[in-house]
């Protein structure tokens, strides 16, 4: 299903950023790398050195202060008395958040002063622009950037390739079937380590909304991995019934990875002190299989109830979802719809009809 928009008076619109970066400095009462001399700051913060920081935002009120031409001495004391403000905000900040890096807590502390300092003229006309265009608040923006940040390093990394960890996970770790399918099978793969040991490792299902012996059959056992055998396959019965029902999911989990034997009897040699072979799970040691429901006909929505493009795209198109139910062929008629856009001017007018064949979900 496509639209094809038109003149520039139509609700598509093109969205610019408005974005500039500053490299703080003292002045700003923005924490900056120390070439070796703030003993003060270091003093109050407890901190050995301070890294460099660039910081997305707008000048505070003290960057036309001090670069009004004001007397030399009084520049000096704001300076010297906004550095004290920032040292005691990353003392404050170091002690409430005992678990951040160094990075973290001047992130922290420089949005707080960025909120707290009084804005221009210019900041609230940028912000204003920001809302009508769709760019968004300036210090939510920064805000969300951080937390985004820190989820990030929280997040587990990818694991190496290690020659003497054997790893085990599902491959993929998502699955779907429909609720007629019988039984669905689960792949498990070996990886890294040496080829020539004998893996074992547990699995088990666990429920989710889906429950085990209404909609799909308790399963658990151990897979064995011989010498050179890399994938191995967990089957899960499902089970159907003629009870409407929403899309639901269980798991199948791995545990309990272990080396059982060795090809020729025993490891490979072993450097005294040094790593030993292992086995372990991989990061996609949980699987989640999800069941349609195929009982009825379906629940048909849009994938988004709202997009924007530009005038420039030509031609858009409209992604349409078949959800709690997949039986038979259906057709679902469809047509525009005047808004603030008016079709023949601003897009091009569409009436038709989607037809999704048995068991089609997209």
């Amino acid at each position: 299903m496509s639209y094809r928009p038109g003149s520039p008076t139509g609700v598509c619109s093109s969205t610019s950023t408005y974005a500039k970066r500053y490299r703080a400095d003292k002045s700003h009462g923005i924490v900056v790398e120390t070439e070796g001399g703030d003993d003060m700051m270091m003093k109050e913060t407890g901190f050995t050195k301070m890294d460099m920081l660039e910081l997305d935002g707008m000048n505070s009120h003290l960057d036309g202060m001090l670069a009004g031409g004001g007397e030399e001495g009084v520049g000096r004391d704001q300076e010297d008395e906004a550095r004290r403000d920032m040292a005691r905000t990353l003392k404050e900040l170091k002690q409430r958040h005992p678990d951040k890096d160094m990075e973290q807590l001047i992130e922290m502390a420089n949005y707080q002063v960025l909120v707290q300092q009084q804005k221009s003229r210019a900041f609230y006309r940028i912000q204003a622009t920001r809302m009508m265009i769709g760019a968004g608040n300036i210090l939510k923006k920064h805000a969300a950037d951080q937390a985004r940040k820190v989820v990030s390093s929280n997040e587990p990394q990818e694991q190496e390739d290690d020659p003497f960890t054997t790893r085990l996970t599902f491959q993929p770790s998502n699955y779907q079937c429909f609720e007629n399918c019988g039984s669905l099978k689960l792949t498990v793969g070996r990886s890294g380590g040496d080829p020539g040991c004998t893996v074992k490792v547990d699995f088990r299902t666990e429920d989710g909304t889906a429950n085990a012996g209404s909609d799909y059959e308790f399963a658990e056992g151990t897979l064995l991995f011989k010498p050179g055998e890399n994938l191995k396959e967990v089957t899960v019965g499902i089970i159907d019934d003629d009870i409407f029902e929403e899309d639901e999911y269980f798991y199948v989990r791995l545990s309990n990875p272990r080396i059982v034997g060795w090809a020729d009897g025993h490891p490979p040699s072993e450097l005294p002190g040094g790593p030993t072979y292992q086995a372990a799970l991989g990061e996609a040691h949980t699987a989640t299989v999800t069941i349609y429901d195929d009982d009825h006909a379906g629940i048909f929505t849009f994938e988004s109830d709202s997009t924007r493009v530009s005038e420039s795209v030509g031609t858009m198109q409209v992604k349409v979802l078949r959800t709690s139910g997949a039986r038979g062929l259906v057709a679902v008629p469809y047509r525009t719809v005047d808004g603030t856009a008016r079709g023949g001017e601003d897009y091009e007018e569409a009436v038709g009809k989607l037809e999704f064949q048995n068991d089609e979900t997209m």
